[in-house]
């Protein structure tokens, strides 16, 4: 496809002078965070936004943070942000997702200050493998009748205090803000462990457990029951019988380590009130847990036999290594909704990143530190905590290691919150695992991406 007519009639009818480039020969935005080219510092992105009938389109340089909260307060009211398919249908004659920032598209453009100062601009044009540059005058001329409000955080300020804040590889969980702790201890709607998940966690370490004493605990929460069952007699688990009883599922069909798990995971995570929607809300929060802890099991299954850590605590820790999203929504309503809003405009900035500069706490380091006190297992403590970090080694550093891969792998199928696919040599050498053994087992779940999706929709009701 060629640049739109609108696009050049429009740069012309304005005397604006330009060049038009391949897009990758001016950056190729899908390195790694922090490796970027030079070039890079040149592309200018836009985010729409809808009020009433109005739509928005705000330009920003690519790497910069949209601060929604800056935008609101500015504009006067909170927008809507679009998703690519309504921008899509904005820009007609356009590549979908190649959004050219001009008048004609019936938006109102607002510009950052921060794009009139660079030197040159790379712009998208409407057809997706080419890009237009501007030097800076013709910048200034292009964008001269747009409004000005200055929204966007440059890279240097938006991680300065997030740089200064890493921790060491020892876990520490000290580490979570005064403020933050005092909010949690006077949060009164916080609860305690589930009484389930307690007693689940007594079962665990019962010479005497079973079937039946874990079907008895199971049973007492008839919803919980009821997902078991029905889990069970999914075809995802290949049973051909009828499943008329929790201890026939625990014995039959998903076994004990499974069922204990599944059980313990579920209570907490119901514990929580969180919204449905969202890039963190509790539909995309079961749908990435239930994936994490699926293909997290295959990668273990696919590490020499000496090397494997323990199934069960390996599932568990992919069911609930994103538990401190829920915690924040549940104790920071206002502050994760606007988590939430950042994520979608910021799609190439890190979801801890993003929680650090507008809570100065990550999901990672308040999930952890809900876990510690509940006395849950080091194992999956050090899952929850460290499940972004690469090359992190300690005593249990496989169980983050692996969901760190699993999330990495996830992300080539749209699922989850990572903003990278590329999976770390050394990560894989710690795990005894090769490029064969994870492709295989994302793989598998892609043929079962239908009965997994039905598993975590089934956790949302």
């Amino acid at each position: 496809m060629s640049i739109p007519k609108r696009v050049v009639e429009k740069l012309e009818s304005q005397s604006v002078e330009y060049k038009v480039i391949d897009t990758f020969s001016c950056c190729d935005i899908y390195q790694p965070e922090g490796q970027h080219k030079e070039a890079c510092k040149k592309l200018i992105r836009g985010v729409g936004f809808k009020q009433d009938e109005q739509a928005y389109f705000v330009l920003l340089p690519y790497y910069y943070m949209l601060d929604y909260r800056l935008l609101t307060e500015l504009l006067g009211f909170e927008p809507t942000v679009m998703d690519n398919d309504s921008l899509d249908k904005l820009f007609k004659a356009c590549d979908a997702g190649s959004y050219p920032p001009i008048d004609g598209y019936g938006l109102k453009l607002i510009v950052d200050p921060s794009v009139l100062d660079m030197d040159e601009i790379c712009m998208q044009s409407g057809d997706i493998d080419k890009l237009i540059k501007l030097d800076k005058m013709a910048g200034n001329l292009l964008f001269q009748d747009c409004e000005s409000l200055k929204f966007a955080i440059s890279p240097e300020r938006f991680f300065a205090g997030r740089n200064n804040a890493k921790d060491g590889k020892e876990i520490d969980l000290s580490f979570t803000p005064i403020r933050l702790k005092q909010r949690v201890d006077e949060t009164f709607d916080l609860p305690a462990m589930p009484d389930i998940a307690q007693d689940i966690m007594k079962l665990r370490v019962d010479p005497s457990a079973d079937a039946a004493k874990l079907g008895q605990i199971v049973a007492r929460d008839p919803s919980l029951a009821a997902q078991v069952i029905s889990w069970a007699s999914s075809p995802y688990y290949g049973y051909k019988g009828k499943i008329d009883s929790i201890e026939m599922a625990i014995a039959r069909v998903l076994g004990f380590e499974l069922v204990m798990n599944l059980a313990l995971g579920i209570s907490i995570g119901k514990s929580l009130k969180v919204p449905k929607e969202g890039p963190l809300g509790i539909k995309e929060f079961w749908k990435q847990s239930i994936y994490t802890a699926s293909l997290a099991e295959k990668l273990c299954r696919a590490m020499p036999i000496k090397q494997r850590p323990e199934r069960g605590l390996i599932y568990l820790s992919g069911l609930l290594h994103n538990f401190g999203h829920l915690l924040l929504g549940h104790i920071f309503p206002p502050q994760f909704k606007l988590i939430n809003q950042s994520i979608l405009t910021n799609p190439h900035i890190s979801v801890e990143d993003i929680e650090f500069y507008i809570l100065g706490v990550t999901h990672e380091e308040i999930g952890a530190w809900l876990m510690q006190n509940w006395h849950m297992p080091d194992e999956l403590i050090v899952a929850v905590h460290r499940h972004h970090q690469e090359e992190f080694w300690s005593k249990h550093s496989v169980y983050s290691n692996i969901v760190l891969v699993a999330n990495r792998l996830l992300k080539q199928l749209d699922i989850g919150d990572s903003v990278m696919t590329q999976i770390p040599e050394t990560t894989l050498e710690l795990l005894a695992l090769d490029e064969e053994d994870v492709e295989a087992a994302l793989e598998d779940i892609r043929t079962e991406s239908e009965s997994l999706d039905i598993m975590a929709k089934q956790l949302v009701a």
